[in-house]
């Protein structure tokens, strides 16, 4: 999986966890007949999806990081091959 993918998904994983907790916070709220708006609702819903996130997108997150090492890789074994050729010039 390529790095931009991988940050994509999981990104998107983390926009669209934190709207469903955010829906069901403002809908719960209103339920209990009581209103809920603004910065309350961000910060809990910010509260919220972190914690679940750190459980529901963990195999997002390792592909990410496998993903980021994989290129980092490519780049030191490319600088490595670079660096042999101006050592035999």
């Amino acid at each position: 999986m390529s790095l931009r993918r991988a940050f994509l998904v999981y990104t998107l994983g983390r926009l669209g966890l934190f709207v469903v907790v955010a829906a069901l916070i403002w809908s719960g709220f209103g339920l209990a007949g009581t209103s809920i708006n603004g910065m309350p609702l961000l910060l809990l819903s910010l509260i919220g999806s972190s914690v679940l996130a750190l459980v529901l997108l963990r195999a997002q997150r390792d592909r990410f990081g496998q993903a980021l090492a994989e290129q980092r890789a490519a780049k030191a074994s490319e600088l490595a091959a670079r660096q042999a050729r101006l050592d035999s010039d």
